[in-house]
């Protein structure tokens, strides 16, 4: 058994709290007339939503935390064998005066592999928090966590409900001195091994059975919440206890983890997704439907990469992109669902030989009596001479010298060499090169949409890798006489994400319009609105941003009139 060195086995999931967990009472089932009309007509879609916000949070704060242990000091670095776990969810529960409540709830635990001499658990018999490497680092963890990316749910004061789970193994413990380090406790309620109890220890007395012993160990993890969390001082917050003595002996009996119930966390957000809603301002919800399967002559594929190799940073809600833009498709656009193809964190692979064989299989077959349309949402570069290239997610970027030695990119301007260019480059997919696929492919008509940023910069605005131009000037697209490329922005500039409708800016503003017109509108149109409702909320929120349309010379003004419907 070795210790951490550069690589942790982190991993993130689901926690299974149900051991330990105290459910709020009066926890919302329905409401009665005269409330908030939030966990009726739009409970769901809000709860959903929510949920998904917090799905891309816990990514977010799974990196970070497996930087943290892995750059542990060695005496507090963690085994192999252990691992920790976080979790975010929403938990509804009721306020004092009967309305409802949207709470944040932060779970960490761990779990180690027992093997016989060697443990991260606390040692037996021992109480305090930084005794156990595995409760030292949830301790600590849980601090980063709550004072930096899940600060905002902590902001505004708010009360919440901190639960600590602490156990013993079943070893005779006559008696531990206590030094009364967190004072002295007199008939104090806890849930020991699945029952209310009142507790009580003392310097005097020390320490004489295990369920004294998890109750301090409970206590030491507070005291170390109390005074080193700024954000949870808060004397209106609620602490519970759920401690457990196991019959068996043993490390993996001696344990810990910490539960937090942020009170109203989500209570604005809530609110204003329910005006949102009312007001139909996002196009996740109540997509337009047709008649199903009636655009029979249509298929459509969809590429949607979010997740990249480390050091890449994951595409902000590009995955929400194809997902919503599948079901714009299969809904409002009444494309069969056997005719659409939806690929998630595509490899080069999956797109030249599985999706776009596809596409030309489809053509051969009905002899050319297809419109094909293509999407994509995703990360983009470009070459020397401003070519665009999509970027699959299985990137081998050992011999990318500018990339090694980064845990993930974001704060560095980087630009790549000539050289890892050409490494870089023949694992990617140029524009060019899809168009060209279609060379002698006998179609209707090929639509492409593009929303991806190919300038070195990420959606976020942070940077991303950028190339050293060759060219002055951005040279146009090489595109087939019946071919219309529809892209976010031209390939020398950003296109960001439009965070508040968890879309790409471009995508936004595309399904907003399908879900205007339920998808009868022609692609001039389509363009025309969607530049100039992109260009103006992007330029409000400083971030300037306008699409571009690129038709094949022998459409000329004809794709004009043409529609995706």
């Amino acid at each position: 058994m070795k210790r951490h060195s550069t690589t942790f086995p982190y991993i993130v999931g689901c926690m299974l709290f149900a051991m330990f967990l105290m459910v709020a009472p009066n926890r919302v089932a329905a409401q009665s007339e005269g409330e908030s009309k939030i966990n009726s007509e739009y409970h769901d879609q809000i709860i959903s939503y929510i949920k998904e916000d917090l799905l891309k949070k816990e990514k977010q704060i799974a990196k970070q935390a497996e930087r943290i242990l892995v750059n542990l000091p060695n005496e507090y670095k963690l085994y192999d064998e252990t691992f920790v776990k976080i979790h975010l969810d929403v938990e509804e529960g009721t306020k004092e005066d009967g309305t409802p409540e949207y709470n944040l709830v932060y779970s960490i635990a761990y779990t180690c592999k027992h093997l016989e001499g060697v443990t991260d658990d606390y040692p037996m018999g021992v109480y305090l928090w930084d005794k156990s490497n595995s409760c030292r680092a949830i301790c600590n963890l849980t601090k980063t966590m709550v004072e930096g990316p899940c600060r905002e749910y902590f902001q505004g004061n708010k009360v919440s409900t901190i639960r600590i789970k602490a156990t013993t193994d079943g070893a005779n413990i006559s008696h531990v001195p206590y030094k009364g380090e967190y004072g002295d406790f007199r008939y104090c309620p806890v849930t020991y091994n699945g029952e209310q109890v009142r507790m009580s220890v003392s310097v005097a007395e020390g320490i004489n059975n295990n369920a004294q012993l998890a109750y301090i160990r409970a206590q030491s993890i507070r005291n170390f919440i109390e005074t080193s969390i700024s954000a949870l001082k808060n004397e209106d917050n609620k602490y519970e206890y759920i401690t457990t003595t196991y019959e068996k002996e043993g490390g993996q009996y001696r344990r810990s983890s910490i539960e937090i119930v942020v009170h109203g966390a989500f209570d604005k957000t809530a609110e204003e997704m329910e005006a949102k809603l009312r007001d139909d301002a996002y196009v996740d919800f109540n997509i337009p439907e047709t008649e199903p399967g009636s655009n029979r002559n249509t298929f459509a594929l969809i590429i949607a990469n979010e997740d990249y190799p480390s050091p890449l940073p994951a595409v902000p809600f590009a995955a929400n992109d194809g997902n919503i833009f599948y079901k714009y498709c299969l809904k409002t656009l009444g494309i069969p669902e056997r005719h659409i193809k939806l690929l998630s964190n595509a490899t080069r692979n999956e797109i030249r030989e599985d999706a776009i064989q596809w596409v030309k299989d489809i053509t051969v077959a009905l002899n050319g009596d297809a419109n094909i349309l293509i999407y994509y949402a995703g990360a983009g570069t470009t070459d020397a001479d401003y070519k665009p290239y999509l970027m699959p997610t299985n990137l081998d970027l050992k011999k990318i010298k500018s990339l090694n030695g980064k845990y993930v990119i974001g704060t560095d301007n980087i630009t790549l060499s000539s050289g890892e260019l050409k490494k870089l480059l023949p694992q990617c997919v140029s524009i060019d090169s899809i168009c060209m696929w279609f060379n002698k492919v006998a179609v209707k008509s090929i639509t492409l949409i593009v929303d991806a940023s190919f300038d070195g910069t990420q959606r976020n605005g942070q940077p991303f890798f950028g190339v050293k131009s060759t060219v002055k000037k951005l040279k146009a697209l090489r595109i087939r006489n019946d071919i219309l490329v529809l892209s976010s922005s031209e390939y020398n500039k950003t296109s960001y994400s439009y965070d508040d409708q968890h879309h790409g800016f471009f995508t936004y503003f595309i399904l907003k319009e399908l879900k205007r017109t339920k998808g009868d509108i022609t692609l001039k149109e389509l363009f025309d609105n969607v530049n100039t409702q992109l260009s103006y909320e992007s330029s409000l929120q400083g971030k300037l941003q306008q699409p571009t349309v690129v038709p094949g010379g022998k459409l000329k003004e004809s794709w004009e009139s043409q529609k995706l419907k």
